[in-house]
């Protein structure tokens, strides 16, 4: 916390200082032909002043870009103004940042509101002259708003890792400034920006959808509904029923009473939110709900920015998990089409809030055909110990063995001292025996990874039944656990024919399987995304029109683009 305080202290006092060497002298220009030679002036006397290559402060407006300025810089020529005017350069990015939203981004983020402002002090028409230092004020701003939307555009504003927000250029595509400068060059910034966006067609679709959602409900708002303290039930109704009108989800026509018009209502609105359809106020219900439009953007503006984080291209065959849907969707890359193609769709169960699963990358790498479960230490103590010590035969009736110091299975568990055993003393370890009866089901699917989770069947189906998913410790549950089986040894047929495969998950002997192509897995968190319609082979549609896609929104569950929100939004 100290060295924290002591660097905002420096760049602080950095700022103060670049500020107060500054030109904030105003220098007024009659004559339209001399404007650009007395605003590269004051722009000298700016980059002069800076600190160093990296920090340039205007009005407390901080160039974070500056070190690439000089790569863009024209010395002899303005980038953004002539003659005391925006050229056509800066009319489009202008543009562009005042609809930043248009691409998942915040306009003030890059100085618009301090470019608009100066931007209307180039000219004094009242006393006829031209404000040079609003000028090269303008042009510093430009410049750095161009350069850092083009690269947040490219891989977004966070520290995938860590959810904090960052300025680090080195994880920028290497030719990203070159892109830029081009798009200078031949005055095509945007195609510049659409260079530099994720390819990926999930980006684009969500990106199309944000941008429909934003113009449908322009002229319409609707603020959050609070459950707390109500007191008057008909005005709390009401304003129920008047968000839901906004929402389209309210139909007036339904011949059905207030109370089930409201119902169905409720039910049309849980659906878009991946919402078991009851009609009920539940508290994922209630927590949709308390979404205002505003929030409802932001949620998806979140979803573009995880879209940044991915690379840049996906392998031929990969698995890629979606925490808040809770499923897991298994692509191949087809050659005739040229498109990824979803050969696998599935529901998993995902983590609990608290126990929550990670976001990772890995590859699976073998199977496990009828794994021992051995009890996490934390389950361990926390879950087992007391259904134990409460009764011993609990051990037996779920199928557990206890395993001693050496790794050896315990026989005569009444000899232990269950009574003594505690969270900071449990000398022993848990393992449920291999079969039907097993919470991994009778098959795991390994990834190395830093969390200690992995992909199994279940016994314990119902979840899978329920929209509600998020259940487990961390761990991922497959309900098609025979179908990603079959396709991890599609390549090896001949070694292991899906018939020999089907008979090992008959009888109950652990094997491992080792996969000849290990597959790529990755474990991410989308709250809203857009879902191709698939043809008749069960493909994704090649060039889908918009009545072929379906965007769905989820809940933050893990509360995790809240917390992004926070540091964007403030």
């Amino acid at each position: 916390m100290k060295k924290t305080c002591i660097i905002f202290l420096l760049f602080g006092l950095i700022a103060c200082k670049n500020e107060s060497n500054q030109t904030n002298q105003k220098v007024e220009v009659k004559q339209p032909q001399n404007v650009n030679a007395e605003t590269l002036k004051i722009l000298d006397e700016f980059y002069k002043n800076a600190i160093g290559d990296t920090l340039l402060s205007i009005d407390k407006d901080t160039a974070i870009t500056f070190r690439f300025f000089s790569k863009l810089r024209d010395k002899n020529q303005l980038l953004f103004s002539d003659k005391g005017k925006l050229n056509q350069t800066a009319d489009s990015l202008f543009f562009v940042l005042k609809n930043a939203r248009l691409y998942g981004l915040f306009p003030n983020d890059y100085h618009f509101n301090k470019i608009e402002t100066l931007c209307k002090e180039f000219y004094n028409k009242k006393d006829d002259y031209y404000n040079a230092t609003a000028i090269a004020k303008a042009e510093v701003l430009f410049t750095d708003a161009y350069l850092k939307f083009g690269a947040h555009l490219n891989k977004g504003r966070f520290n995938p890792d860590t959810i904090m927000l960052e300025w680090n250029p080195k994880k920028l595509d290497t030719n990203w400034v070159e892109i830029l400068k081009m798009g200078l060059q031949e005055k095509k910034i945007k195609l510049a920006f659409d260079s530099l966006e994720p390819k990926h067609l999930g980006y684009h679709f969500l990106k199309q959808a944000i941008n429909n959602y934003i113009v449908e409900n322009e002229k319409l708002n609707w603020d959050t509904i609070s459950f707390k303290n109500i007191t008057d039930t008909l005005i709390f109704k009401e304003n129920l029923k008047q968000k839901l009108i906004k929402t389209g989800d309210y139909n007036d026509s339904l011949k059905l009473n207030d109370s089930l018009k409201l119902a169905s209502a409720i039910k049309s609105y849980q659906k878009k939110f991946n919402l078991e359809p009851d009609g009920k106020l539940g508290k994922l219900t209630r927590q949709t709900l308390s979404l205002s439009k505003e929030q409802t953007i932001r949620q998806m503006e979140m979803a573009l920015e995880r879209w940044r984080w991915e690379p840049t291209k996906y392998p031929e065959r990969y698995a890629i998990v979606n925490i808040p849907s809770a499923e897991i969707n298994v692509y191949e890359w087809d050659k005739k089409q040229k498109i990824d193609t979803l050969v696998l769709n599935s529901k998993i169960v995902v983590g609990k809030p608290e126990t929550q699963t990670p976001t990772l990358k890995s590859k699976i790498n073998y199977m496990l055909i009828y794994p021992y479960w051995s009890v996490p230490y934390t389950i361990a103590w926390k879950e087992i110990l007391p259904m134990v010590q409460r009764d011993t035969n609990y051990l037996h009736k779920h199928n557990f063995e206890v395993i001693n110091w050496k790794g050896e299975v315990v026989k005569n568990l009444g000899k232990l001292n269950w009574k003594k055993f505690s969270k900071d003393y449990l000398p022993v370890k848990f393992r449920q025996r291999i079969g039907d009866e097993n919470s991994l089901g009778i098959c795991k699917f390994n990834f190395n990874n830093k969390y200690g989770v992995y992909l199994h069947d279940t016994n314990s189906k119902r979840y899978f039944k329920t929209f509600y998913r998020y259940q487990s410790h961390g761990c991922m549950r497959i309900e098609k656990y025979v179908d990603l089986a079959r396709f991890l040894i599609r390549d090896d047929t001949l070694k292991l024919p899906y018939d020999t495969l089907n008979a090992y998950f008959e009888r109950p002997i652990q094997r491992q399987i080792n996969l000849r192509k290990p597959l790529p897995i990755y474990v991410r968190y989308y709250t809203a995304n857009v879902e191709v319609m698939k043809d008749k082979k069960g493909r994704p549609k090649k060039n889908p029109q918009n009545e072929d896609k379906k965007f769905n929104i989820f809940i933050d569950v893990y509360r995790k683009d809240e917390q992004m929100m926070k540091l964007i939004y403030k």
